[in-house]
């Protein structure tokens, strides 16, 4: 395998098939790993949810007591709501929290850059990016 990598530095053909064999699984490892489940206590000022394989996005402005503040980043709305009441109509709609996916591929670089190479890690970043 390490035989493989070392060439596939060399062999931009072979590079390619091997991100398009290592891709999938990572973009599995990330989706996992961006969505967090949805409760009161997560919803901090600053953080983003939305629906993974839709278009919604929220980003909170500010908690004040039972009443939440967000911005809708599709129609760029600021809107409010009960905090009980949001949580319970984006469970609904399976809204997730998204964590920063440089974060997520940042540490997926530190651990797979070592054993593939700069130039398989750049083509499998760049195909991560195309399908996030």
């Amino acid at each position: 395998m390490q035989r493989t990598l070392v060439l596939a530095n060399q062999n931009p053909i072979l590079a390619e098939a091997i991100v398009l064999q290592c891709g999938p699984r990572i973009l599995e490892i990330v989706e996992a790993a961006r969505a967090k489940p949805l409760n009161r206590y997560n919803l901090h000022e600053g953080r983003i949810f939305g629906v993974l394989h839709g278009k919604e996005r929220y980003k909170i402005i500010r908690v004040s007591g039972n009443t939440i503040v967000y911005k809708n980043l599709i129609k760029m709305e600021i809107e409010s709501s009960n905090i009980d009441k949001l949580v319970e109509l984006w469970n609904l709609k399976g809204v997730v929290e998204i964590s920063p996916v440089d974060e997520i591929i940042s540490k997926i670089k530190k651990w797979l850059e070592p054993l593939l190479g700069t130039t398989v890690m750049s083509l499998l970043i760049g195909w991560l990016l195309s399908k996030l």
